[in-house]
């Protein structure tokens, strides 16, 4: 594992498609200098940008030099991606090659690491995964051990939210995400999707993420009403105040998977903690980054 600082220098920047073999490209973009590399892993349906940019007035997305990718492009190398079947921030859709729907988390994992490779990013890396990137980023690290440096879970989903709800209460949820679904593919028939028992049973079942240093950081801000808003008919009125209970109670579950992780409950922010508060995910992720980088130098650990 290197332990290379960060430069200013930034001439090795960039973003394109890379050419993953059978016939497929993938949108990657890089900046920074320094190792461990850091891989930020986007939420369902978003792309590379989301990372970019911060929440402004009225709610609305825009691009910001105070956003999470170019804060850690500032003290290492810092790479992000998109999918197929995501859009950028504004509407306009992933250039990377469509793949049928629904993918899978251990099929993404797959792909990330195909992509990294036809890309020469060099490792070893730290993987921050927003949302559905979470079981992307535990499955790759459960599969490429040897690759990964330090994991950063930014209100990951987590499988224990199936152990969290009865089994009636976890029906009403995969119907809320199939009624998701359906409003995003009369838009778009090729939308990135996936069925999170599916996701879950993957991450159950994948080899264990290694003893690297891990933060974790949960939403603390719900609205009761907006998710009420995507209810399937006949579902229960206090589904969700069921649910927000099971998610908080889900995402503790989830930290104590990793011996020694750092646990971030009091974010003030909803599910998209890396555009409310960028500040909070940069500070997380440096903080793995320092301590990937004295355990390469086999200094004294210290948490991150």
């Amino acid at each position: 594992m290197r332990s290379a600082r960060a430069t200013p220098d930034d001439s090795t920047a960039f973003g394109r498609l890379v050419d993953i073999g059978h016939g497929r490209t993938m949108y990657l973009e890089c900046q920074g200098s320094g190792s461990p590399t850091v891989v930020l892993v986007p939420g369902l349906i978003a792309a590379a940008d989301t990372w970019s940019a911060v929440t402004g007035p009225g709610g609305r997305m825009k691009a910001s030099s105070s956003a999470v990718y170019p804060g850690v492009g500032r003290f290492t190398r810092v790479c992000s991606y998109d999918r197929p079947g995501t859009a950028r921030e504004g509407g306009e859709l992933t250039t990377s090659s469509k793949v049928a729907q629904p993918t899978t988390a251990r099929g993404d994992a797959a792909d990330l690491h195909t992509l990294l490779k036809a890309a020469k990013v060099p490792g070893p890396y730290v993987l921050a995964g927003w949302s559905a990137g979470g079981p992307i980023a535990r499955i790759y690290a459960g599969e490429y051990p040897h690759a990964v440096a330090g994991l950063v879970l930014v209100d990951a989903e987590s499988e224990f939210l199936q152990s969290r709800l009865t089994p009636e209460q976890f029906a009403v949820f995969l119907a809320t995400i199939r009624n998701d679904d359906k409003k995003r593919i009369a838009q778009w028939k090729d939308v990135e999707r996936q069925n999170p028992a599916v996701v879950f049973e993957q991450v159950r079942a994948a080899p264990p993420v290694p003893r690297v240093p891990v933060v974790v950081l949960t939403g603390d801000e719900f609205d009761a009403d907006a998710f009420r808003a995507r209810l399937p008919a006949g579902a229960p009125k206090d589904f969700p105040q069921v649910f927000w209970r099971a998610q908080l109670a889900s995402q503790r579950d989830m930290a104590r998977q990793f011996p020694g992780a750092r646990h971030l409950t009091r974010t003030r922010s909803d599910h998209n903690i890396h555009n409310n508060q960028p500040q909070l995910v940069i500070d997380a992720v440096r903080g793995v980054v320092d301590e990937a980088r004295r355990r390469a130098a086999g200094t004294p650990s210290s948490s991150p």
